[in-house]
């Protein structure tokens, strides 16, 4: 039992070292792709992108595993990697963030800087935590996207003006599109909210109104694109 426990690959590392430094990837990639999925905002959100965050991680620790301190694999690795092509774009630059901190943290553990690994995995996402949770760079914090069809052949002028006042601290009209031959048009909104708990009352009050109908949040207009 014991040789098989020595048993040792190209860069020195025994059975027990490869495992350990795969469990040890494998449970910070999941904290990493756990962050990201709890501070994500916007709408380009993919389970796929977390799976490749988990992946990354696992095969850079292996990668760093197999080079050691070999040149020659090194460069051979490196060789193959090139071949790779990544067609997907990443949507939003900080995916593009996460993707280098897997990686960095796969090659902390692959060189068994195993400390660093575990330190630098929770001090940088206890920043991004904070970052996330006071909404940091965030040019308005509770800004929304209203969007209603109004009917003009039933539709009163001025009859959402109540609603607003009792509902919204400030509303801007963004855009107006005329459908069915000019007699709807869809009214697009920035709104914020006093009270965003009372969204749902908002809603339903503008749908009883004869001739205003679907009815649409959007919600953090500086998180999508529109």
């Amino acid at each position: 039992m014991n040789e098989l426990f020595n048993i040792t690959s190209g860069g020195n590392f025994t059975l027990v070292n490869i495992i350990a430094n795969l469990a040890v990837t494998f449970a910070l990639s999941l904290a990493i792709a756990y962050v990201y999925k709890a501070t994500h905002r916007g709408l380009s959100y993919s389970q796929g992108f977390l799976f490749t965050l988990i992946i990354i991680s696992v095969i850079t620790t292996i990668a760093m595993m197999v080079i050691g301190n070999n040149l020659a694999v090194a460069f051979g690795l490196l060789g193959a990697f090139s071949i790779i092509r990544f067609r997907t774009p990443v949507k939003e630059t900080k995916d593009t963030g996460y993707i280098f901190f897997s990686l960095v943290e796969g090659m902390a553990v692959g060189t068994n800087s195993h400390l660093i690994a575990v330190v630098s995995t929770v001090v940088v996402l206890l920043i991004i935590w904070v970052l996330h949770k006071i909404n940091f760079g965030a040019l308005h914090k509770n800004d929304y996207l209203l969007v209603f069809a109004v009917d003009y052949q039933k539709h009163q002028p001025d009859s959402f003006a109540g609603i607003f006042e009792r509902h919204l601290k400030n509303s801007i009209l963004l855009n107006i599109n005329a459908k069915d031959n000019n007699h709807r048009s869809e009214m697009v909104y920035s709104v914020t909210f006093i009270d965003e708990s009372q969204i749902n009352s908002l809603i339903q009050e503008l749908m009883a109104i004869d001739g205003v109908n679907d009815v649409h949040i959007i919600s953090s207009k500086s998180d999508i694109e529109y």
